[in-house]
């Protein structure tokens, strides 16, 4: 997975369902460089090292080869900077199980 761009600069654009005003959007482009085509079913969200969300049911496919990107947005309280990592599960086309940790991505202070 590549994060774009990381650190990622600090924003006050409005985001969807998010009335604070310190903002930040990366994109995340996953790879998959391996010979499978793989099925992305779960997703794990952190902030500041701690849980934030969970997403199930997600059927990102990405076949051999190819990549897919990601709009990720957050939102805070507090300007100052922050960090995050998403996390994948799933499987690929020979039914193995994937864990993917994300790297860490820098939310720039204001």
């Amino acid at each position: 997975m590549t994060i774009s761009p990381n650190p990622v600069p600090w924003s006050s654009n409005p985001i969807p369902n998010c009335s604070l005003a310190n903002t930040w959007t990366y994109t995340q482009i996953l790879d998959n460089v391996g010979g499978a085509e793989i099925t992305l079913s779960d997703r794990s969200d952190f902030f500041d090292g701690a849980l934030a969300t969970q997403k199930s049911g997600l059927g990102i496919v990405i076949p051999a080869g190819s990549k897919t990107t990601l709009t990720t947005r957050w939102c805070s309280a507090n300007n100052f900077e922050h960090h995050t990592r998403t996390d994948f599960t799933g499987s690929d086309a020979r039914n193995n199980r994937i864990n993917f940790k994300g790297p860490e991505v820098t939310l720039s202070k204001q």
